[in-house]
């Protein structure tokens, strides 16, 4: 059976597998379009040629019935003229792809005899018309068919060609944008961990600054505190120092009867030789 329009129209292809090359959907069916056009105007212009082969016959079998009617007419001449008719049709059967005999052959047979033989001229040209055009319709037909079975192959065979040329530009411009991608994630991990690395310098870098800083402090801290530890021994033991020296005069007042004035010298004499001076250290160790 032979391609059809509508098979044309129909017609469907399955979608290549993931990673497999195929064809551009909307140029494929853009290109079938135009063959579908193209086919069903052979396909009309074909039905013409046959529905006007078909005309030419029914002529041609008109024709032949009006031959058969004058061949069966009675004759109006008697048995003479009859056989005139008959002589002239059967010499004119096998005539009918000749040309037509002039006028003037025709105008020595009888008046019944010259109507059927006018009949048989009309309808030998009849046929030789009718032979004539079947045949130049045929040959124009075959020629047509030809010529459609040839551009529709070409048309084929060009968009083939185009459909994988456009494919080779497609896989060459994916092949070029996957190169691309992955040139340019490349990169972008290569400075993500350029960054990273130089973030973490950085912390690394200030942590060890920071801990610089807080052990100085540190160490600021533990000498004052050791400081303050001393200036708090030293202050206890001149403190102590100076309450038994306070005692162990009470003490010595109140065992002794001096008189108020030796007394008051000697205590006097005491403070100034004996006593302590916490003011000045004080200070100093604020």
């Amino acid at each position: 059976m032979g391609l059809t329009p509508a098979d044309v129209h129909n017609v469907a292809f399955s979608k290549p597998p993931i990673g497999k090359r195929g064809y551009n959907e909307d140029e494929v069916d853009a290109f079938l379009d135009l063959v579908e056009a193209e086919l069903a105007r052979l396909v009309e212009e074909n039905g013409d040629l046959r529905n006007q082969v078909e005309q030419l016959e029914s002529q041609l079998q008109s024709a032949h019935s009006d031959l058969d009617e004058a061949r069966s007419q009675p004759a109006s001449s008697g048995a003479a003229e009859e056989s005139a008719p008959a002589a002239s049709a059967s010499s004119e059967e096998p005539r009918r792809l000749q040309p037509v005999p002039p006028p003037a052959a025709s105008e020595q047979t009888s008046p019944g005899g010259d109507q059927h033989v006018q009949a048989a001229k009309v309808l030998g040209l009849a046929q030789e018309m009718a032979d004539r055009l079947t045949g130049e319709a045929k040959t124009e037909s075959d020629s047509m068919l030809s010529e459609a079975r040839t551009k529709s192959e070409q048309l084929l065979s060009d968009a083939r060609t185009k459909a994988d040329s456009m494919v080779n530009d497609a896989r060459s411009r994916a092949e070029t944008m996957l190169n691309d991608a992955r040139s340019r994630a490349e990169t972008l991990e290569r400075q993500a961990r350029e960054k990273a690395a130089g973030l973490e310098r950085d912390a690394q870098h200030k942590h060890a600054e920071v801990m610089g800083n807080i052990t100085q402090e540190k160490n600021a801290l533990e000498k004052k505190i050791e400081t303050l530890r001393t200036f708090e021994r030293e202050y206890r033991s001149r403190l102590q120092s100076y309450l038994e020296s306070q005692l162990r005069e009470l003490q010595d007042r109140g065992s002794a009867a001096p008189t108020e004035s030796s007394g008051g010298a000697r205590s006097a004499g005491q403070q100034q030789s004996g006593g302590y001076n916490f003011g000045a250290r004080a200070a100093e160790a604020g």
